[in-house]
Protein backbone atom coordinates (compact mmCIF):
# COMPACT_ATOMS: atom_id res chain seq x y z
CA UNK A 1 0.00 0.00 0.00
CA UNK A 2 0.83 3.54 -0.66
CA UNK A 3 1.48 6.01 1.85
CA UNK A 4 -1.29 8.08 -0.23
CA UNK A 5 -3.46 5.09 0.19
CA UNK A 6 -2.90 4.79 3.83
CA UNK A 7 -3.51 8.25 4.08
CA UNK A 8 -7.13 8.24 2.66
CA UNK A 9 -7.96 4.78 4.17
CA UNK A 10 -6.91 6.28 7.71
CA UNK A 11 -10.06 9.01 7.05
CA UNK A 12 -13.59 8.00 7.15
CA UNK A 13 -15.64 7.81 4.50
CA UNK A 14 -17.51 11.20 5.61
CA UNK A 15 -14.82 12.71 5.39
CA UNK A 16 -14.06 11.66 1.65
CA UNK A 17 -17.38 12.66 0.50
CA UNK A 18 -17.35 15.99 2.48
CA UNK A 19 -13.87 16.97 0.57
CA UNK A 20 -15.47 15.57 -2.91
CA UNK A 21 -18.75 17.55 -2.60
CA UNK A 22 -16.54 20.83 -2.14
CA UNK A 23 -14.27 20.59 -4.89
CA UNK A 24 -18.05 20.42 -6.92
CA UNK A 25 -19.20 22.88 -5.27
CA UNK A 26 -15.99 25.04 -6.41
CA UNK A 27 -16.39 23.94 -10.12
CA UNK A 28 -20.34 24.48 -10.09
CA UNK A 29 -19.45 28.05 -8.50
CA UNK A 30 -16.90 28.76 -11.02
CA UNK A 31 -19.62 27.45 -13.74
CA UNK A 32 -21.69 29.86 -12.27
CA UNK A 33 -19.45 32.58 -12.74
CA UNK A 34 -18.50 32.60 -15.93
CA UNK A 35 -21.89 31.76 -17.50
CA UNK A 36 -23.13 35.55 -15.83
CA UNK A 37 -20.07 37.19 -17.77
CA UNK A 38 -20.91 38.18 -21.07
CA UNK A 39 -19.63 37.11 -24.34
CA UNK A 40 -19.27 41.31 -24.63
CA UNK A 41 -17.84 41.38 -21.19
CA UNK A 42 -15.20 38.83 -21.98
CA UNK A 43 -14.04 40.54 -24.75
CA UNK A 44 -13.84 43.75 -23.10
CA UNK A 45 -11.78 42.39 -20.65
CA UNK A 46 -9.55 40.80 -23.39
CA UNK A 47 -9.46 44.49 -24.94
CA UNK A 48 -8.34 45.86 -21.52
CA UNK A 49 -5.66 43.81 -20.85
CA UNK A 50 -3.93 44.58 -24.36
CA UNK A 51 -4.46 47.95 -23.71
CA UNK A 52 -2.45 47.81 -20.30
CA UNK A 53 0.10 45.40 -20.73
CA UNK A 54 0.77 45.86 -24.54
CA UNK A 55 -0.13 49.21 -24.99
CA UNK A 56 0.65 50.21 -22.10
CA UNK A 57 -1.82 53.03 -21.87
CA UNK A 58 -2.51 54.99 -19.07
CA UNK A 59 -3.93 54.16 -16.12
CA UNK A 60 -6.48 57.24 -16.39
CA UNK A 61 -7.36 56.17 -19.95
CA UNK A 62 -7.86 52.63 -19.26
CA UNK A 63 -10.15 54.33 -15.76
CA UNK A 64 -12.15 56.22 -19.27
CA UNK A 65 -12.91 53.04 -21.45
CA UNK A 66 -14.01 50.85 -18.38
CA UNK A 67 -16.13 53.65 -16.96
CA UNK A 68 -17.78 54.20 -20.21
CA UNK A 69 -18.34 50.24 -20.81
CA UNK A 70 -19.90 50.07 -17.28
CA UNK A 71 -22.37 52.58 -18.41
CA UNK A 72 -23.17 50.84 -21.58
CA UNK A 73 -23.81 47.79 -19.83
CA UNK A 74 -26.10 49.28 -17.36
CA UNK A 75 -27.84 51.37 -19.64
CA UNK A 76 -27.96 48.46 -22.56
CA UNK A 77 -28.72 45.22 -20.65
CA UNK A 78 -30.00 43.80 -23.72
CA UNK A 79 -27.14 43.86 -26.01
CA UNK A 80 -24.73 40.82 -24.73
CA UNK A 81 -23.19 39.42 -27.51
CA UNK A 82 -21.51 40.82 -30.85
CA UNK A 83 -24.00 39.77 -32.61
CA UNK A 84 -26.26 42.03 -31.06
CA UNK A 85 -24.11 45.76 -31.46
CA UNK A 86 -25.38 47.41 -34.57
CA UNK A 87 -25.94 50.88 -35.63
CA UNK A 88 -29.74 50.65 -34.38
CA UNK A 89 -28.53 49.48 -31.21
CA UNK A 90 -25.99 52.51 -30.50
CA UNK A 91 -28.47 55.23 -31.47
CA UNK A 92 -30.72 53.88 -28.94
CA UNK A 93 -27.79 53.54 -26.05
CA UNK A 94 -27.20 57.58 -27.02
CA UNK A 95 -31.54 58.11 -26.89
CA UNK A 96 -31.77 56.44 -23.21
CA UNK A 97 -28.72 58.73 -22.40
CA UNK A 98 -29.99 61.90 -23.26
CA UNK A 99 -33.38 61.18 -21.44
CA UNK A 100 -32.86 59.28 -18.86
CA UNK A 101 -33.09 61.12 -15.14
CA UNK A 102 -30.91 60.43 -12.50
CA UNK A 103 -29.54 61.27 -9.04
CA UNK A 104 -26.72 63.41 -8.43
CA UNK A 105 -25.54 65.46 -5.89
CA UNK A 106 -27.52 65.77 -2.72
CA UNK A 107 -30.80 63.57 -4.27
CA UNK A 108 -30.76 65.79 -7.16
CA UNK A 109 -32.94 64.77 -10.09
CA UNK A 110 -30.93 65.37 -13.11
CA UNK A 111 -31.98 64.41 -17.24
CA UNK A 112 -29.52 64.34 -19.93
CA UNK A 113 -26.09 65.37 -20.41
CA UNK A 114 -24.05 67.52 -22.19
CA UNK A 115 -22.51 67.10 -25.86
CA UNK A 116 -19.53 66.90 -24.84
CA UNK A 117 -20.25 63.85 -22.78
CA UNK A 118 -22.14 62.30 -25.50
CA UNK A 119 -18.89 62.99 -27.40
CA UNK A 120 -16.12 61.28 -25.15
CA UNK A 121 -18.76 58.19 -24.81
CA UNK A 122 -18.76 57.73 -28.62
CA UNK A 123 -14.85 58.05 -28.85
CA UNK A 124 -14.40 55.39 -25.62
CA UNK A 125 -17.12 52.88 -27.55
CA UNK A 126 -15.18 53.64 -31.35
CA UNK A 127 -12.13 52.36 -30.34
CA UNK A 128 -13.33 49.19 -28.54
CA UNK A 129 -15.62 48.38 -31.79
CA UNK A 130 -12.42 49.23 -34.05
CA UNK A 131 -10.42 46.32 -31.92
CA UNK A 132 -13.14 43.92 -32.25
CA UNK A 133 -13.42 44.65 -35.93
CA UNK A 134 -9.48 43.71 -36.21
CA UNK A 135 -10.11 41.02 -34.44
CA UNK A 136 -12.94 39.43 -36.22
CA UNK A 137 -15.24 39.54 -34.13
CA UNK A 138 -17.36 41.72 -35.85
CA UNK A 139 -17.73 42.88 -39.70
CA UNK A 140 -18.02 46.74 -39.36
CA UNK A 141 -18.01 49.37 -36.82
CA UNK A 142 -21.75 50.00 -35.87
CA UNK A 143 -20.53 53.76 -35.37
CA UNK A 144 -19.15 53.76 -38.48
CA UNK A 145 -22.18 55.42 -39.92
CA UNK A 146 -22.84 57.47 -36.69
CA UNK A 147 -21.51 60.41 -36.27
CA UNK A 148 -20.31 61.85 -33.13
CA UNK A 149 -21.85 65.38 -31.55
CA UNK A 150 -20.46 68.54 -32.71
CA UNK A 151 -19.61 70.06 -29.09
CA UNK A 152 -20.86 73.70 -28.48
CA UNK A 153 -17.86 75.83 -27.23
CA UNK A 154 -20.32 76.92 -24.42
CA UNK A 155 -19.33 73.37 -22.83
CA UNK A 156 -15.66 74.84 -21.66
CA UNK A 157 -17.08 76.73 -18.73
CA UNK A 158 -14.94 78.84 -16.80
CA UNK A 159 -14.51 80.54 -13.46
CA UNK A 160 -15.75 83.37 -13.22
CA UNK A 161 -13.45 85.94 -10.83
CA UNK A 162 -16.56 86.29 -8.09
CA UNK A 163 -17.12 82.45 -7.55
CA UNK A 164 -12.98 81.98 -7.32
CA UNK A 165 -13.38 84.94 -4.27
CA UNK A 166 -15.93 82.57 -2.70
CA UNK A 167 -13.62 79.16 -3.18
CA UNK A 168 -10.95 80.79 -1.35
CA UNK A 169 -13.44 82.81 1.30
CA UNK A 170 -14.85 79.45 2.40
CA UNK A 171 -11.73 77.42 2.50
CA UNK A 172 -9.87 80.79 5.09
CA UNK A 173 -13.67 80.38 6.96
CA UNK A 174 -13.66 77.41 7.54
CA UNK A 175 -10.67 75.12 7.78
CA UNK A 176 -9.71 72.97 10.84
CA UNK A 177 -6.43 73.78 11.33
CA UNK A 178 -3.40 75.35 9.80
CA UNK A 179 -2.21 72.70 7.93
CA UNK A 180 -5.71 72.12 6.16
CA UNK A 181 -5.80 76.18 5.42
CA UNK A 182 -2.30 76.21 3.68
CA UNK A 183 -3.02 72.58 1.65
CA UNK A 184 -6.57 73.83 0.66
CA UNK A 185 -5.02 77.25 -0.67
CA UNK A 186 -2.19 75.73 -2.67
CA UNK A 187 -4.56 73.59 -4.08
CA UNK A 188 -6.86 75.66 -5.55
CA UNK A 189 -3.95 77.78 -6.14
CA UNK A 190 -1.87 75.41 -8.52
CA UNK A 191 -5.34 74.35 -10.30
CA UNK A 192 -6.01 78.11 -10.85
CA UNK A 193 -2.67 79.14 -12.08
CA UNK A 194 -1.23 75.55 -13.08
CA UNK A 195 -4.13 74.49 -14.97
CA UNK A 196 -2.89 70.67 -14.90
CA UNK A 197 -5.45 67.71 -15.16
CA UNK A 198 -6.96 65.50 -12.35
CA UNK A 199 -4.76 62.85 -12.80
CA UNK A 200 -1.65 65.27 -12.94
CA UNK A 201 -2.53 66.67 -9.84
CA UNK A 202 -2.87 64.11 -7.42
CA UNK A 203 -0.11 62.43 -8.80
CA UNK A 204 2.23 65.59 -7.52
CA UNK A 205 5.27 64.62 -5.22
CA UNK A 206 7.14 67.33 -3.54
CA UNK A 207 10.70 66.91 -5.38
CA UNK A 208 8.59 68.23 -8.46
CA UNK A 209 8.45 71.71 -7.29
CA UNK A 210 11.70 73.56 -7.99
CA UNK A 211 11.47 76.98 -5.50
CA UNK A 212 14.90 77.91 -6.55
CA UNK A 213 13.71 77.66 -10.49
CA UNK A 214 10.27 78.47 -9.57
CA UNK A 215 9.08 75.36 -11.51
CA UNK A 216 6.22 72.70 -11.00
CA UNK A 217 7.35 69.20 -13.04
CA UNK A 218 4.45 67.66 -14.40
CA UNK A 219 5.74 63.91 -15.34
CA UNK A 220 5.12 62.12 -18.59
CA UNK A 221 3.69 59.12 -16.98
CA UNK A 222 0.67 61.12 -15.40
CA UNK A 223 -0.07 63.00 -18.63
CA UNK A 224 -2.59 62.83 -20.98
CA UNK A 225 -0.43 63.76 -23.62
CA UNK A 226 2.70 61.41 -22.09
CA UNK A 227 4.81 64.29 -22.74
CA UNK A 228 6.94 65.40 -19.18
CA UNK A 229 6.17 69.22 -19.60
CA UNK A 230 7.62 72.22 -17.05
CA UNK A 231 5.37 75.06 -15.46
CA UNK A 232 6.57 78.30 -14.18
CA UNK A 233 5.65 79.40 -10.73
CA UNK A 234 3.15 82.45 -10.70
CA UNK A 235 4.17 84.82 -7.70
CA UNK A 236 1.00 84.11 -6.06
CA UNK A 237 1.43 80.88 -6.39
CA UNK A 238 4.75 80.79 -4.69
CA UNK A 239 4.14 82.08 -1.66
CA UNK A 240 1.68 79.99 -0.96
CA UNK A 241 3.93 76.95 -1.59
CA UNK A 242 6.40 78.26 0.67
CA UNK A 243 3.73 78.75 3.58
CA UNK A 244 2.45 75.17 2.67
CA UNK A 245 5.71 73.52 2.65
CA UNK A 246 7.23 75.14 5.90
CA UNK A 247 4.09 74.09 7.41
CA UNK A 248 3.69 70.56 6.13
CA UNK A 249 7.72 70.10 6.93
CA UNK A 250 7.74 67.17 9.72
CA UNK A 251 5.38 65.28 7.41
CA UNK A 252 7.10 62.23 6.00
CA UNK A 253 4.92 61.45 3.08
CA UNK A 254 6.42 62.28 -0.42
CA UNK A 255 3.01 63.38 -2.06
CA UNK A 256 2.87 67.06 -1.98
CA UNK A 257 -0.80 66.77 -1.97
CA UNK A 258 -1.77 65.12 1.87
CA UNK A 259 -4.90 64.13 3.43
CA UNK A 260 -6.98 65.41 5.73
CA UNK A 261 -4.70 62.99 8.82
CA UNK A 262 -1.64 64.27 7.00
CA UNK A 263 0.13 60.82 6.48
CA UNK A 264 -0.16 59.98 2.94
CA UNK A 265 -1.22 61.27 -0.61
CA UNK A 266 -4.82 62.52 -1.32
CA UNK A 267 -6.48 59.67 -3.54
CA UNK A 268 -9.06 60.91 -6.42
CA UNK A 269 -11.79 59.24 -3.79
CA UNK A 270 -10.27 62.23 -1.14
CA UNK A 271 -10.35 65.24 -3.93
CA UNK A 272 -13.89 64.17 -5.14
CA UNK A 273 -14.88 64.82 -1.23
CA UNK A 274 -12.48 68.03 -0.91
CA UNK A 275 -14.58 69.27 -3.92
CA UNK A 276 -18.01 68.67 -2.43
CA UNK A 277 -17.14 70.09 0.68
CA UNK A 278 -15.98 73.11 -1.14
CA UNK A 279 -18.69 73.52 -2.89
CA UNK A 280 -21.24 72.42 0.58
CA UNK A 281 -19.84 76.22 1.68
CA UNK A 282 -18.95 78.42 -0.72
CA UNK A 283 -20.12 77.94 -5.20
CA UNK A 284 -20.78 74.91 -7.11
CA UNK A 285 -17.75 74.37 -9.96
CA UNK A 286 -16.20 71.35 -11.77
CA UNK A 287 -12.68 70.52 -11.18
CA UNK A 288 -12.09 70.84 -14.80
CA UNK A 289 -13.39 74.76 -14.69
CA UNK A 290 -9.83 75.60 -13.46
CA UNK A 291 -8.61 73.72 -16.32
CA UNK A 292 -10.61 75.79 -18.41
CA UNK A 293 -10.53 79.13 -16.14
CA UNK A 294 -6.21 78.62 -17.28
CA UNK A 295 -6.75 78.53 -20.44
CA UNK A 296 -9.12 81.21 -21.13
CA UNK A 297 -7.45 83.54 -19.06
CA UNK A 298 -4.11 83.00 -21.25
CA UNK A 299 -5.85 83.33 -24.20
CA UNK A 300 -7.56 86.39 -23.14
CA UNK A 301 -3.92 88.60 -22.11
CA UNK A 302 -2.93 87.49 -26.08
CA UNK A 303 -0.50 84.51 -24.85
CA UNK A 304 0.74 82.90 -27.84
CA UNK A 305 -1.78 80.14 -28.84
CA UNK A 306 1.63 77.28 -29.35
CA UNK A 307 2.58 78.98 -25.74
CA UNK A 308 -0.70 77.61 -24.70
CA UNK A 309 -0.71 74.48 -25.68
CA UNK A 310 2.32 73.87 -24.46
CA UNK A 311 1.65 74.58 -21.01
CA UNK A 312 -1.92 73.02 -21.42
CA UNK A 313 -0.27 69.57 -22.53
CA UNK A 314 -2.46 69.47 -25.87
CA UNK A 315 -1.26 67.38 -28.42
CA UNK A 316 -2.98 68.50 -30.97
CA UNK A 317 -3.24 72.30 -31.30
CA UNK A 318 -7.17 72.37 -32.32
CA UNK A 319 -7.56 71.30 -28.68
CA UNK A 320 -6.47 74.61 -27.56
CA UNK A 321 -7.82 76.53 -30.41
CA UNK A 322 -11.33 75.45 -28.60
CA UNK A 323 -9.98 77.52 -26.04
CA UNK A 324 -9.38 80.77 -28.04
CA UNK A 325 -13.08 80.11 -29.68
CA UNK A 326 -14.85 80.46 -26.20
CA UNK A 327 -13.62 83.79 -25.42
CA UNK A 328 -16.56 85.83 -24.45
CA UNK A 329 -17.50 88.72 -26.77
CA UNK A 330 -16.38 91.60 -24.27
CA UNK A 331 -13.07 90.40 -24.11
CA UNK A 332 -12.71 91.62 -27.82
CA UNK A 333 -13.93 94.88 -27.38
CA UNK A 334 -10.56 96.21 -27.40
CA UNK A 335 -9.04 94.60 -29.84
CA UNK A 336 -11.99 95.72 -32.57
CA UNK A 337 -11.18 99.82 -31.27
CA UNK A 338 -7.49 99.09 -32.52
CA UNK A 339 -8.99 98.61 -36.55
CA UNK A 340 -8.42 101.89 -38.45
CA UNK A 341 -9.62 102.60 -41.72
Amino acid sequence: MSIHQFVLSSFPQWIHYTVLQGTMNKISNKKIVEASVSQLEKLFNEYINECQFSMCLRSETIRGYKAVFSLFSKVMPEVSTTGELNTEMLNLFFKRIKTRSRIVGKNTIKTGVKSSTIKTQYSKLIVFFKWLCQKGYLEQNPLKNIKAPQVNYDDFRRLEDEQINKIYSAITRCSNNTLLLRRDTVMVSILLFCGIRKGEFVSLHVKDVDIEKKEITIKGETSKSKRTRVLKIHPTLMLHIKDYLKERKNLKTEWLIVSSRGDRGLTREGLKHWVQSIIDKSVKFHLHEFRHTFACKLAESDVNIFKIQRMMGHQNISMTMKYARSLKTEAMEDDIGKISF
